[in-house]
């Protein structure tokens, strides 16, 4: 049995700058016996720590099925801890504790196989390890639709991305709400300007579906809105409420939400699991 509280040092592989905010960290546990145990689910995260700076909530980007060898961390620069992050570089070492909370449902246990993802702005950090397994074959089985909305094309996350997930079949589809866009599209994807909620007037949405979503919690009501006269039902419909999480175990009880925990009960909720509970 794994000590949710036992912390083990991970070390920095290499890292990317995404944007002026955002770094991809490439990690590996020092210990490979602890690494080739774990194994996490599209959808949780990890507590991550620097020694005298504190520990964070952070969702795991990288597929499941690479768990075993390494995982990812998409960090955005949002404070202090943050900070510290940024500042490391390939070699030096953190502290990881988890996987923790419930992911995203696993597509062979879904009704409807198709899917839609929808993000806004850093909220497609948790929706990056589903599109990941799906670009592996599962878009030329059925179909598969990313909505990504950011304030400019300088915030897009994990463009060097796009054009793979399109090749494996997967529509995406790019908006700016702040900047209109220079270039009609970036890295093959479409773009356009406006709310993400504009895409759904503009577009043909994948019908018989199911629907993943993360981003700003203003963002939720509208973009379910928007499924409601799809005829996506609750059951259909996957929210992460992953920003509300501190100390990833439920002993905080900062991320409570009604009678659940946001860290052990989630942070993915299927909608009609918190629909009637103030978001």
């Amino acid at each position: 049995m794994i000590n949710p509280y036992l912390p083990y040092q991970a070390k920095i592989i290499k890292c990317q700058k995404e944007t002026e905010d955002v770094k991809l960290f490439h990690l590996k546990f020092t210990d490979s016996a602890r690494q080739k145990r774990f194994h996490f689910w599209n959808g949780q995260f990890v507590q991550v720590g620097i020694p005298g700076k504190g520990e964070a909530p952070i969702n795991i980007c990288s597929q499941s099925k690479d768990s075993t060898k390494y995982f990812e961390l998409a960090i955005r620069e949002v404070g202090q801890l943050t900070k510290a992050f940024h500042q490391l570089k390939a070699g030096d070492y953190v502290y990881v504790r988890g996987p923790f909370g419930n992911g995203w449902p696993k597509m062979k246990n879904l009704p409807k196989k198709n899917l839609l993802l929808v993000g806004g702005g850093c909220g497609f950090i948790p929706l990056k390890s589903t599109a990941e397994e799906l670009s592996k074959g599962y878009g030329k089985k059925y179909q598969v639709q990313i909505l990504y909305g950011t304030s400019d094309e300088s915030q897009l996350l994990f463009k060097k991305q796009y054009k793979a997930w399109q090749k494996a079949g997967i529509e995406l589809d790019l908006i700016f709400d702040k900047k209109r866009p220079q270039h009609k599209t970036v890295q093959g994807a479409k773009c356009g300007f406006g709310l993400i909620t504009k895409l759904f007037k503009t577009i043909k949405i994948v019908k018989d579906a199911t629907a993943f979503i993360c981003g700003p919690p203003i963002m939720f009501n509208f973009v379910v809105k928007e499924l409601k006269k799809l005829r996506f039902g609750d059951e259909d419909i996957y929210l992460s409420l992953e920003r509300r999480m501190t100390c990833g175990i439920g002993i905080c009880q900062h991320c409570a939400i009604g009678d659940k925990y946001v860290c052990k009960d989630g942070p993915v909720f299927r909608y009609d699991q918190v629909n009637n509970l103030e978001l």
